[in-house]
Protein backbone atom coordinates (compact mmCIF):
# COMPACT_ATOMS: atom_id res chain seq x y z
CA UNK A 1 0.00 0.00 0.00
CA UNK A 2 1.04 3.17 -0.94
CA UNK A 3 1.63 5.25 1.92
CA UNK A 4 0.91 9.35 2.04
CA UNK A 5 3.40 12.15 3.43
CA UNK A 6 1.53 12.66 6.51
CA UNK A 7 1.93 9.87 9.01
CA UNK A 8 -1.11 9.81 11.25
CA UNK A 9 0.11 9.42 15.27
CA UNK A 10 -0.32 5.54 15.44
CA UNK A 11 2.38 5.41 12.42
CA UNK A 12 4.78 7.29 14.83
CA UNK A 13 3.90 5.58 17.98
CA UNK A 14 4.94 2.72 15.76
CA UNK A 15 8.17 4.05 14.37
CA UNK A 16 9.56 4.95 18.20
CA UNK A 17 8.88 1.43 19.14
CA UNK A 18 10.38 -0.26 16.17
CA UNK A 19 13.93 2.49 17.38
CA UNK A 20 13.32 1.41 20.88
CA UNK A 21 12.57 -2.25 20.41
CA UNK A 22 14.12 -3.51 17.26
CA UNK A 23 17.36 -0.87 16.69
CA UNK A 24 18.33 -0.19 21.01
CA UNK A 25 18.05 3.60 20.27
CA UNK A 26 17.55 5.59 23.22
CA UNK A 27 14.61 7.24 24.49
CA UNK A 28 16.93 10.93 23.73
CA UNK A 29 17.58 9.48 20.43
CA UNK A 30 14.21 8.56 20.04
CA UNK A 31 12.67 11.67 20.50
CA UNK A 32 14.93 13.57 18.58
CA UNK A 33 14.36 11.09 15.63
CA UNK A 34 10.44 11.72 16.02
CA UNK A 35 11.03 15.68 15.81
CA UNK A 36 13.08 15.26 12.50
CA UNK A 37 10.61 13.11 10.89
CA UNK A 38 7.42 15.31 11.55
CA UNK A 39 9.52 17.74 10.23
CA UNK A 40 10.11 15.95 7.13
CA UNK A 41 6.96 14.62 6.63
CA UNK A 42 5.61 18.54 6.75
CA UNK A 43 8.31 19.41 4.22
CA UNK A 44 6.67 16.49 1.89
CA UNK A 45 2.86 17.79 2.70
CA UNK A 46 3.44 21.02 1.71
CA UNK A 47 5.57 20.01 -1.68
CA UNK A 48 2.43 17.52 -2.25
CA UNK A 49 4.90 14.52 -2.75
CA UNK A 50 4.16 10.76 -1.53
CA UNK A 51 6.42 9.12 0.75
CA UNK A 52 7.89 7.15 -1.55
CA UNK A 53 8.55 10.48 -3.98
CA UNK A 54 10.07 12.58 -0.85
CA UNK A 55 12.35 9.83 -0.36
CA UNK A 56 13.92 9.80 -3.31
CA UNK A 57 17.81 10.49 -3.00
CA UNK A 58 17.41 13.77 -5.10
CA UNK A 59 14.30 15.05 -2.71
CA UNK A 60 16.22 13.97 0.89
CA UNK A 61 19.67 16.08 -0.55
CA UNK A 62 17.04 19.14 -1.79
CA UNK A 63 15.46 18.83 1.81
CA UNK A 64 18.69 18.53 3.61
CA UNK A 65 19.73 21.55 1.73
CA UNK A 66 16.81 23.72 2.29
CA UNK A 67 17.19 22.74 5.79
CA UNK A 68 20.83 23.74 6.25
CA UNK A 69 20.27 27.28 4.17
CA UNK A 70 21.97 26.27 0.79
CA UNK A 71 18.51 26.58 -0.72
CA UNK A 72 16.36 29.82 -0.31
CA UNK A 73 14.11 29.25 2.35
CA UNK A 74 10.14 28.26 1.68
CA UNK A 75 7.20 29.89 3.32
CA UNK A 76 6.02 27.09 6.34
CA UNK A 77 9.66 25.53 6.29
CA UNK A 78 10.94 24.16 9.51
CA UNK A 79 13.69 26.52 11.31
CA UNK A 80 17.27 26.30 10.00
CA UNK A 81 19.38 23.54 10.94
CA UNK A 82 22.98 23.35 11.90
CA UNK A 83 25.42 20.67 9.85
CA UNK A 84 25.33 18.69 13.02
CA UNK A 85 21.82 18.38 13.49
CA UNK A 86 21.22 17.95 9.98
CA UNK A 87 23.14 14.61 9.51
CA UNK A 88 21.20 13.53 12.45
CA UNK A 89 17.99 14.24 10.59
CA UNK A 90 19.03 12.58 7.82
CA UNK A 91 19.82 9.78 9.66
CA UNK A 92 16.01 9.74 11.35
CA UNK A 93 15.11 10.37 7.75
CA UNK A 94 17.15 6.71 6.83
CA UNK A 95 15.41 5.12 10.14
CA UNK A 96 12.38 5.98 9.23
CA UNK A 97 12.45 4.97 5.13
CA UNK A 98 14.25 1.93 6.55
CA UNK A 99 11.15 1.27 9.31
CA UNK A 100 8.66 1.47 5.86
CA UNK A 101 10.55 -0.88 4.62
CA UNK A 102 10.53 -3.91 7.46
CA UNK A 103 6.71 -3.11 7.56
CA UNK A 104 6.45 -3.87 3.95
CA UNK A 105 4.60 -0.38 3.30
CA UNK A 106 7.59 0.71 0.83
CA UNK A 107 9.69 -0.46 -1.55
CA UNK A 108 13.27 0.40 -1.96
CA UNK A 109 14.53 1.14 1.15
CA UNK A 110 16.08 4.57 2.39
CA UNK A 111 17.40 7.22 -0.18
CA UNK A 112 21.11 6.23 -1.43
CA UNK A 113 24.03 8.20 -2.08
CA UNK A 114 22.79 11.12 -0.27
CA UNK A 115 25.38 12.30 1.91
CA UNK A 116 25.30 13.91 5.50
CA UNK A 117 26.75 17.29 5.48
CA UNK A 118 30.28 17.25 7.24
CA UNK A 119 30.98 18.91 10.17
CA UNK A 120 33.76 19.52 13.10
CA UNK A 121 33.22 17.95 16.60
CA UNK A 122 33.37 20.96 18.99
CA UNK A 123 35.89 19.88 21.71
CA UNK A 124 34.89 20.08 24.98
CA UNK A 125 36.86 22.41 27.63
CA UNK A 126 39.83 21.13 29.37
CA UNK A 127 39.24 20.16 33.15
CA UNK A 128 42.66 19.99 35.06
CA UNK A 129 43.05 16.77 37.87
CA UNK A 130 42.68 19.82 40.37
CA UNK A 131 40.06 21.35 39.04
CA UNK A 132 37.89 17.98 38.95
CA UNK A 133 39.10 17.05 42.52
CA UNK A 134 37.86 20.03 44.24
CA UNK A 135 34.35 19.61 42.46
CA UNK A 136 33.91 16.13 43.39
CA UNK A 137 35.15 15.86 46.66
CA UNK A 138 32.74 19.03 47.84
CA UNK A 139 30.54 16.85 49.51
CA UNK A 140 33.19 14.30 51.61
CA UNK A 141 33.29 15.84 54.63
CA UNK A 142 29.45 16.44 55.41
CA UNK A 143 27.46 13.99 57.12
CA UNK A 144 23.81 13.50 56.31
CA UNK A 145 22.47 10.73 54.51
CA UNK A 146 22.06 12.94 51.14
CA UNK A 147 25.63 14.67 51.20
CA UNK A 148 27.14 10.72 51.56
CA UNK A 149 24.57 9.85 48.53
CA UNK A 150 25.90 12.83 46.93
CA UNK A 151 29.71 12.44 47.11
CA UNK A 152 28.98 8.72 46.18
CA UNK A 153 28.05 9.75 42.95
CA UNK A 154 30.65 12.53 41.66
CA UNK A 155 33.67 9.74 42.59
CA UNK A 156 31.10 7.73 40.80
CA UNK A 157 30.57 9.09 37.73
CA UNK A 158 34.57 11.13 37.47
CA UNK A 159 36.28 7.74 38.59
CA UNK A 160 34.62 5.61 35.76
CA UNK A 161 33.45 8.17 33.52
CA UNK A 162 30.08 6.51 33.06
CA UNK A 163 27.00 8.57 31.60
CA UNK A 164 24.62 10.56 34.33
CA UNK A 165 21.61 8.05 32.68
CA UNK A 166 24.20 5.03 32.81
CA UNK A 167 24.73 6.04 36.74
CA UNK A 168 21.06 7.05 37.44
CA UNK A 169 20.49 3.11 35.87
CA UNK A 170 22.41 1.66 38.46
CA UNK A 171 20.80 -0.96 41.17
CA UNK A 172 22.45 -2.38 43.93
CA UNK A 173 23.12 -5.21 42.94
CA UNK A 174 25.21 -3.75 39.43
CA UNK A 175 27.74 -2.13 41.88
CA UNK A 176 30.52 -4.66 43.28
CA UNK A 177 32.46 -2.48 45.94
CA UNK A 178 35.22 -4.63 46.94
CA UNK A 179 36.08 -5.55 43.28
CA UNK A 180 35.54 -1.99 42.52
CA UNK A 181 33.60 -2.31 39.36
CA UNK A 182 30.23 -1.86 38.28
CA UNK A 183 28.02 -3.01 35.28
CA UNK A 184 25.94 -0.51 33.18
CA UNK A 185 23.55 0.02 30.65
CA UNK A 186 24.57 1.89 28.21
CA UNK A 187 23.66 3.27 24.54
CA UNK A 188 21.18 0.62 22.51
CA UNK A 189 21.07 -1.14 25.62
CA UNK A 190 24.62 -2.71 25.61
CA UNK A 191 25.80 -3.66 28.93
CA UNK A 192 30.01 -3.16 30.57
CA UNK A 193 31.19 -3.61 33.10
CA UNK A 194 33.80 -0.24 33.98
CA UNK A 195 36.07 -0.07 36.56
CA UNK A 196 36.47 2.67 39.55
CA UNK A 197 38.58 4.04 41.79
CA UNK A 198 39.90 3.29 45.33
CA UNK A 199 38.34 7.26 46.73
CA UNK A 200 35.01 6.13 44.53
CA UNK A 201 34.57 2.43 46.54
CA UNK A 202 34.81 4.37 49.65
CA UNK A 203 32.60 6.77 48.89
CA UNK A 204 30.35 3.91 47.76
CA UNK A 205 30.91 1.95 50.50
CA UNK A 206 30.31 4.85 53.28
CA UNK A 207 27.08 5.65 51.45
CA UNK A 208 25.92 2.08 51.36
CA UNK A 209 26.02 1.87 55.26
CA UNK A 210 24.82 4.75 56.47
CA UNK A 211 23.62 6.94 53.68
CA UNK A 212 21.10 4.82 51.80
CA UNK A 213 19.45 2.92 54.55
CA UNK A 214 18.13 6.23 56.22
CA UNK A 215 16.91 7.01 52.51
CA UNK A 216 15.36 3.45 51.76
CA UNK A 217 11.62 4.10 52.08
CA UNK A 218 10.51 0.59 50.98
CA UNK A 219 12.07 -2.92 51.33
CA UNK A 220 13.10 -4.40 48.39
CA UNK A 221 13.78 -1.25 46.57
CA UNK A 222 17.02 -2.09 44.11
CA UNK A 223 17.85 1.00 42.70
CA UNK A 224 21.50 2.22 44.07
CA UNK A 225 20.90 6.41 44.46
CA UNK A 226 17.66 7.10 46.19
CA UNK A 227 16.08 10.44 46.07
CA UNK A 228 14.23 11.48 49.64
CA UNK A 229 11.53 9.86 49.57
CA UNK A 230 12.53 6.40 48.65
CA UNK A 231 12.44 5.87 44.76
CA UNK A 232 15.27 6.36 42.27
CA UNK A 233 17.07 9.38 41.88
CA UNK A 234 16.91 11.02 38.58
CA UNK A 235 19.58 12.46 35.92
CA UNK A 236 17.95 15.75 36.12
CA UNK A 237 18.84 15.20 40.18
CA UNK A 238 22.03 14.61 39.71
CA UNK A 239 23.13 17.56 37.49
CA UNK A 240 21.74 19.62 40.19
CA UNK A 241 23.98 18.45 42.47
CA UNK A 242 26.78 18.71 40.65
CA UNK A 243 25.64 22.60 40.20
CA UNK A 244 25.50 22.65 43.96
CA UNK A 245 28.97 21.07 44.33
CA UNK A 246 30.28 23.54 42.30
CA UNK A 247 28.98 25.91 44.39
CA UNK A 248 30.62 24.42 47.55
CA UNK A 249 34.16 23.95 45.92
CA UNK A 250 34.20 27.69 44.63
CA UNK A 251 34.78 26.47 40.59
CA UNK A 252 34.25 29.19 38.22
CA UNK A 253 34.54 26.58 35.76
CA UNK A 254 31.03 25.00 34.76
CA UNK A 255 31.14 21.11 35.12
CA UNK A 256 28.45 19.41 33.45
CA UNK A 257 28.21 15.85 33.80
CA UNK A 258 29.38 14.69 30.47
CA UNK A 259 32.06 17.26 31.29
CA UNK A 260 33.04 15.00 33.94
CA UNK A 261 32.73 12.15 31.72
CA UNK A 262 35.40 14.24 29.32
CA UNK A 263 37.38 15.09 32.25
CA UNK A 264 37.95 11.54 33.27
CA UNK A 265 38.73 10.20 29.66
CA UNK A 266 40.79 13.12 29.21
CA UNK A 267 42.92 12.54 32.36
CA UNK A 268 43.40 8.89 31.31
CA UNK A 269 45.05 9.36 27.99
CA UNK A 270 46.62 12.00 29.69
CA UNK A 271 47.49 9.18 32.24
CA UNK A 272 49.07 6.92 29.45
CA UNK A 273 45.68 4.90 28.66
CA UNK A 274 45.10 2.98 25.01
CA UNK A 275 43.03 4.52 23.40
CA UNK A 276 40.94 1.08 22.26
CA UNK A 277 40.74 0.49 25.82
CA UNK A 278 39.42 4.06 26.32
CA UNK A 279 36.88 3.34 23.67
CA UNK A 280 35.61 -0.09 25.55
CA UNK A 281 35.85 1.90 28.90
CA UNK A 282 33.33 4.52 27.78
CA UNK A 283 30.98 2.52 26.00
CA UNK A 284 31.85 4.43 22.45
CA UNK A 285 30.71 2.42 19.27
CA UNK A 286 32.90 4.02 17.04
CA UNK A 287 36.59 4.69 17.25
CA UNK A 288 36.03 8.31 15.96
CA UNK A 289 34.30 9.66 19.44
CA UNK A 290 36.96 7.87 21.33
CA UNK A 291 39.76 9.84 19.24
CA UNK A 292 38.03 13.27 20.43
CA UNK A 293 40.30 13.15 23.80
CA UNK A 294 43.56 12.57 21.92
CA UNK A 295 42.90 15.66 19.96
CA UNK A 296 41.80 17.39 23.54
CA UNK A 297 45.49 16.19 25.05
CA UNK A 298 47.72 17.47 21.95
CA UNK A 299 46.08 20.75 22.42
CA UNK A 300 46.76 20.49 26.09
CA UNK A 301 50.47 19.81 25.42
CA UNK A 302 50.75 22.01 23.06
CA UNK A 303 49.28 25.25 25.06
CA UNK A 304 51.78 24.16 28.13
CA UNK A 305 54.86 23.86 25.21
CA UNK A 306 53.97 27.34 24.41
CA UNK A 307 53.62 28.34 27.84
CA UNK A 308 56.61 26.14 29.32
CA UNK A 309 59.70 26.84 26.31
CA UNK A 310 61.64 29.94 25.89
CA UNK A 311 61.75 29.34 22.35
CA UNK A 312 58.17 28.15 21.17
CA UNK A 313 57.28 32.03 20.41
CA UNK A 314 58.90 34.94 18.72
Amino acid sequence: MQRGASADAGDLEQFAAHLANVRGRSPATVRAYLKDVRAFLSYAQREGLSISEALASTRTALYVMERTGQQPRQEGQAGRLSTRSAARALSAIEAYAGFLAFTGELRGGPPHGVRPPKYSRKLPPYISADEARAVVTAFDKLVRPIDMRNAAILHLLYSSGMRVSECAGLDVASVKVEERYARVRGKGNKDREVPFGVHAGRALARYLQSGRPALLRQAGATALLLNHRGGRLSARAMRDILDRAQLLAGTLKHLSPHKLRHACATHMLEGGADVRLLQEFLGHESLGATQVYTQITRMRLRDVYDKAHPRAKK
